[in-house]
């Protein structure tokens, strides 16, 4: 069993995050762990910490809590290190606990973080960045670049509802180029997915398994108002990857740029605003060093 747990959490409003955090740090605590807290004050604090806690030694497992943006930074600090990455849900969407099934009970879960096996998984790579869950440009991009973060804090998933409302009654988004290598598609919105979940538990891409190696690139056609509402449709009925005018591409690599005007378009990495056009992304093989390993179900 663990004992030893650096803990890095994203200060969250509302008590009943902080009150999870507290429940499941108790319930590692009654099982003999030592907790080490680490707070992020800001981003890149969680890939620092987490860097931090791999290269001293020591520690036997990194906690990350927070939403999937803070995940994604500890993800990225402990790369190659093999020390397991566990994680507390306590962000917005919370897509990651959803894809692999976390326990809701606080006590399961700190269970779970001292006992559970960790898996080396199939991650993805953009520009040298690894992410667990998703790269989006276009409209899921502009739409994660407009929220401010003090809304985000205070409202949580209303502040991405009121910003794709924005997006949706001021549309005329970027015209996107996005290559695989065999072939080239124009459209202006495209997500580039290693998880079936998107925005908490809409089904993006139903044939996705987040342990298997592999990612679908969805390319929509999505840049009026009508295309808009049309793509959050099928969305929320769980049909955008198989819908007619979508077109999917399972290459092992994507090249996203822009296909107008000179623009710095925004990337979402993950759920946070992270990059801009031009990237590159790739699949990362589990059998390939550096890993990521997550301690799962």
């Amino acid at each position: 069993m663990r004992r030893a747990v650096t803990l890095i959490y994203n200060p969250v409003a509302g008590w009943r995050r902080r009150r999870k955090l507290i429940e499941v740090v108790e319930a590692m605590n009654r099982r003999g762990a030592i907790v080490t807290l680490r707070e992020t004050g800001g981003p890149g604090d969680a890939e620092r910490f987490a860097r931090e806690a791999a290269e001293a030694g020591g520690t036997d497992i990194v906690v990350a809590a927070g939403g999937d943006g803070t995940i994604n930074e500890v993800a990225n600090g402990l790369v190659g290190s093999q020390l397991p990455l566990g994680v507390i849900p306590i962000g917005t969407a919370n897509v990651l606990a959803i894809e692999i099934g976390l326990p809701t009970s606080s006590d399961e879960l700190g269970a779970l973080l001292l006992e559970g096996r960790a898996r080396a998984i199939g991650a993805g790579r953009v520009n040298k960045r690894f992410f667990l869950l998703w790269v989006g440009a276009g409209f899921d991009g502009r739409l994660v670049h407009a929220i401010n973060p003090v809304m985000k804090r205070r409202f949580g998933k209303l502040a991405f509802v009121w910003a794709g409302l924005r997006q949706i009654v001021f549309p005329g988004g970027p015209r996107l180029r996005v290559s695989d290598g065999v072939r080239d598609v124009v459209c202006g919105w495209v997500v580039v997915a290693n998880a079936c979940h998107y925005a908490g538990k809409f089904r993006l891409a139903p044939s996705v398994r987040f342990e298997d190696v592999g990612l679908v690139t969805l390319c929509v056609p999505a840049r009026g108002r009508l295309g808009l509402v049309w793509a959050m449709i099928a969305l929320a009925l769980g049909r955008l990857e198989r819908a007619r005018n979508v077109d999917v591409l399972r290459g092992p690599s994507i090249h996203i740029a822009d296909d107008g005007p000179d623009e710095v378009d925004p990337v979402q990495v993950d759920g946070d605003d992270m990059l801009t056009l031009p990237v590159d992304v790739e699949c990362w093989d589990v059998s390939k060093a550096p890993q990521i390993r997550l301690v799962m179900p």
